[in-house]
């Protein structure tokens, strides 16, 4: 781990803990404050690797590069900063607002056997905004600008900004579909995409989702604690790494610096464990397919506005990977039982990530749908508690 990613460690640190501490009369009895938000802060490490791959050896600056693997250490983080309530004339909830602040830090080790390896990172910090009509309707959006540099030089800083905007309409439980527009790196180049997606099955039981340009899944719980999907989707970005290795292409090989773009497919099977409302871990795995690998003149790109042309392109054979993550939670929130507005408001937090990596916390934050109860003990009264979330 490099020094910019312990500053950024510390700076989540103080997001996270940097709140007021409870008052104290003076007979010291406690004064409790309800909660403020509906989302939690969550705090989230996503980690993913792919095997060693060998490139094509008749094209020569293939043969030079040789061989190709890819590893990628996320930390990411989203707190609610702004949570306002709006109310009819009879005191009757309608509708509401969510503020939050995001960001992230990832690092992607990059392995071409045949030249100097590197260390690529990408920070964020952004917001988004959630306002819910409390009955069909959900707008979302997030802008995340975000900074790449290749680590060791200094003079690959480069400044980026994501962007997506969202009309999230649930129709029913069981079905919602979205629309909208999103301006990403995850496929390996600056694009600028519609965003369209559907959703049959409700959230907290089987359901089938799909969203362009994000993912494909199919989502089966398994009792209370376990969560299954199987999936397809992207995982990319687009960086830029230092020329030390003088690579022959165009005017590469005078250029100090180049982008280069990063695309693979990911499918297969992901098991995510909730033994608590605080704590989840997941374990993914499966194939990676077509993916491509491209290099960006700097000089060439320099003024495009739309997606940039790359000076150097390959397709890479497919490959096993392995997807591993661990997402907490902290504090306290309002209960949020049975609300399926704020469920597809939580859905659409959880799925888009900050920073455009591709990295999905999950839905934890969505309570798994609570059992019929014939005869009601005392234990029982309290899982029931604890499944309508009235801490």
């Amino acid at each position: 781990m490099n020094k910019r990613f312990h500053i950024y460690l510390a700076i989540a640190g103080f997001v996270f803990f940097h709140t007021k501490l409870p008052a104290f009369n003076n007979d010291s009895t406690k004064v409790i404050n309800p909660p403020k938000h509906y989302f939690t802060r969550t705090i989230y490490l996503d980690l993913y690797s792919t095997g060693l791959r060998k490139l094509d050896t008749l094209n020569v600056l293939s043969s030079k590069l040789h061989s190709y693997q890819v590893s990628q250490a996320v930390l990411g983080f989203n707190v609610p900063v702004v949570t306002k309530d709006f109310y009819n004339r009879d005191s009757t909830k309608i509708s509401n607002l969510h503020f939050l602040l995001t960001g992230n830090y990832a690092s992607v080790s990059v392995n071409f056997s045949g030249i100097s390896r590197h260390t690529l990172s990408k920070a964020s910090l952004g917001f988004r905004g959630i306002y819910n009509n409390g009955k069909k309707s959900i707008f979302f959006i997030e802008v995340s600008p975000f900074l790449t540099k290749d680590a060791g030089y200094r003079y690959t800083r480069t400044s980026r900004l994501s962007a997506t905007a969202l009309y999230d309409c649930a129709l029913s439980p069981n079905f919602s579909f979205r629309v909208g527009f999103t301006r990403s790196f995850l496929w390996g180049n600056r694009f600028h995409l519609p965003y369209i997606g559907i959703r049959l099955g409700r959230l907290d039981k089987v359901n089938f989702s799909v969203q362009f340009p994000r993912s494909v899944t199919f989502n089966v719980p398994i009792g209370k604690y376990v969560r299954t999907s199987l999936f397809t989707r992207p995982q990319g970005g687009l960086y830029t790494f230092a020329n030390v290795d003088s690579l022959p292409l165009q005017d590469v090989n005078n250029s100090k610096r180049i982008y280069f773009g990063r695309y693979e497919f990911l499918s297969g099977l992901r098991v995510d464990i909730l033994p608590s409302r605080h704590f989840n871990f997941y374990l993914g795995g499966g194939f990676t397919t077509r993916n491509k690998i491209s290099l960006f003149s700097t000089q060439q790109s320099a003024g495009t506005l739309t997606s940039y042309d790359d000076a150097y392109r390959e397709k890479i054979g497919s490959s096993v990977f392995l997807n591993v993550g661990l997402v907490v939670r902290f504090g306290k929130t309002r209960s949020v039982y049975n609300n399926r507005q704020l469920y597809d408001a939580m859905d659409l937090n959880n799925t888009i990530d900050p920073g455009d990596n591709g990295v999905n916390p999950g839905n934890g934050t969505i309570p798994a749908p609570a059992k019929k109860i014939r005869h009601l003990d005392n234990n029982e009264v309290l899982d029931l508690i604890e499944t309508q979330d009235l801490y």
